[in-house]
């Protein structure tokens, strides 16, 4: 993320916090599909959430039918959508600023809420197994924009071994979008399948370009209990800071003609006017001022 990826944005407050806050937590997303919320997975999150410095949680398929029992200490519920099949939930650090933009309407095949953190739309996903997924099945919103979740979508670009139709759609609404894929082959999948005893990535994030096309950063963790699904960590990208030196000239000796040169300064040294009385600041700029020392 560049610095419009949750900072210094003016975004409207709806939730408990200070204006600098994402700048002084460091603006981690932690994204999990629970595969059913319990207090003691609550209590793995905010485990994780220490170890990581995650602030922000996109938990797909909570399976709660009641929002009173979607609370998870120091944290809002920035915006949630209740199923007992399925289920979102945003949580929110309670220093940072937020607000509920939109979400999808009831009984929609593929789920999403967008909730805003200090100028970013971060737009938690879930789409089922046996579900189409439309161009239209998401709205796009302005950058800085993360889509993260589980897309349940096929595709060899984050490493299935075919191309469903669903995949192809949602990389071409990727693309079409300029929303970024945060994948990284090298990584461990986010899915493990007991039944198939396989390894696969239905767990995805988009992430909108800004002016110098940085992404965030994005890594899987370990296991979690009582979920086939592994956690996923999204970073701000990393500032390359310049390294300042001192203003001091420096040449290359190792492409110098030094014979060259030492016939140059020679009869430079030969053709300089006497100083009389001696001058050696003179001197020095006389010698600068030949042709052959100043080319």
């Amino acid at each position: 993320m560049c610095s419009a990826w949750l900072g210094h944005k003016n975004a409207p407050f709806s939730g408990r916090g200070s204006r600098n806050a994402a700048e002084d937590l460091g603006p981690n997303i932690l994204q999990l599909n629970t595969e059913g919320l319990t207090e003691n997975k609550i209590s793995v999150i905010e485990q994780l959430a220490d170890k990581n410095k995650a602030f922000i949680f996109v938990l797909q398929e909570t399976h709660s039918t009641i929002a009173d029992k979607l609370v998870i200490p120091n944290f809002s519920l920035g915006g949630s959508i209740l199923s007992r099949n399925h289920g979102l939930a945003t949580f929110v650090h309670e220093r940072l600023e937020w607000s509920l933009v939109d979400q999808s309407a009831k009984q929609s095949k593929t789920e999403w809420l967008c909730v805003d953190v200090a100028g970013c739309k971060i737009i938690n996903v879930y789409k089922s197994p046996r579900s189409r997924f439309t161009p239209t099945a998401i709205p796009t919103f302005p950058h800085p924009s993360l889509y993260v979740g589980d897309f349940n979508c096929q595709q060899l670009n984050w490493g299935y071994n075919q191309t469903s139709p669903v995949g192809e759609s949602l990389d071409s609404w990727a693309t079409s979008n300029n929303l970024g894929l945060l994948y990284n082959p090298k990584k461990t999948a986010t899915f493990f399948s007991r039944r198939w005893n396989v390894g696969t990535s239905p767990d995805l994030a988009f992430a909108s370009f800004g002016q110098d096309s940085r992404l965030p950063d994005r890594g899987v963790l370990g296991k979690f209990p009582r979920s086939q699904h592994r956690p996923s960590l999204i970073t701000p990208p990393r500032l390359k800071v310049p390294a300042h030196s001192d203003p001091v000239k420096r040449w290359n000796f190792r492409k110098a003609n030094c014979k060259h040169f030492c016939l140059l300064t020679g009869g430079s040294v030969e053709r300089l006017p006497p100083s009389d009385p001696p001058d050696i600041e003179r001197a020095h700029q006389d010698f600068l001022r030949e042709p052959a020392i100043c080319g």
